[in-house]
């Protein structure tokens, strides 16, 4: 999936999805909303069957750019575990 950065400021980070599904996007957001050096993530679209999410992102302190990979990085812990406990259950 091909990401677009609209806006990278210190505190303020805009991604373009370039996908009509909002299932990636609306996952990083809702983690994102756990640190709380963040004051604002959301996902965006203009129309629902031709615009693309917007991930948006503000930070109060902390780089933009450091949150998200944090949230990311933690995403990815989170399916690494999952992954471990379904090959557990076979």
């Amino acid at each position: 999936m091909k990401i677009n950065v609209i806006k990278n400021e210190a505190k303020e980070l805009v991604l373009e999805f370039e996908t009509s599904d909002f299932s990636i996007p609306d996952l990083i957001a809702g983690e994102l909303l756990k640190n709380e050096d963040v004051e604002f993530a959301g996902v965006a679209k203009d129309h629902p069957e031709t615009g693309k999410p917007t991930l948006n992102l503000k930070t109060d302190k902390k780089k933009a750019q450091d949150v998200l990979e944090k949230a990311l990085k933690s995403i990815d812990d989170e399916f690494e575990d999952l992954q471990g406990q379904l090959a557990k259950a076979k």
